[in-house]
């Protein structure tokens, strides 16, 4: 009797499970931001068109919640911290729940090399996601009203 081979199961999981590693995911993404930050810090949006313009700005003249962020996170590349509040205010009080967010995933996803599962407590993701809607339509109606404690949440335009 001629044994039978039966393919190795995959360990890893998700879209790119047969192409990439989550260590090899990690690290490109590493990279990607690394890279883009380096950019970031060099070419100043300020002064450089190479950015996109917010389509809702252009359009309308509306500042949308994401208004100015690629200004904040020059200036805090830059260790203005006053200069990066007043670009978006939202985006640079909510980087440390973000990164800590990422702190919390990555060196585990790193350390097993597959993803973590997420819990999957639906009502919980939909009450988060409605607050962080809610959260940026108010700061987007705040940033956009005339007056003096309202302008300094409009970005700087040098």
């Amino acid at each position: 009797m001629i044994p039978v081979c039966q393919p190795a199961k995959e360990t890893i999981t998700g879209p790119c499970a047969s192409w990439f590693s989550t260590r090899t995911q990690l690290a490109l993404a590493a990279c990607a931001c690394g890279g883009a930050a380096t950019f970031l810090y060099l070419v100043d949006p300020n002064r450089h068109a190479v950015y996109p313009t917010c389509l809702l700005y252009q359009t309308t003249g509306i500042y949308c919640a994401g208004c100015g962020a690629t200004r904040a996170v020059h200036a805090l590349l830059h260790g203005r911290i006053i200069e990066a509040l007043h670009d978006n205010a939202l985006f640079v009080l909510a980087l440390p729940f973000l990164l800590r967010m990422a702190w919390m995933y990555l060196p585990a996803a790193w350390r097993a090399n597959a993803w973590p599962d997420l819990p999957t407590d639906h009502r919980k993701w939909v009450r988060r996601g409605v607050g962080i809607v809610l959260l940026m339509l108010g700061f987007m109606a705040l940033r956009n009203l005339p007056g003096w404690p309202f302008d300094w949440l409009k970005p700087l335009v040098t």
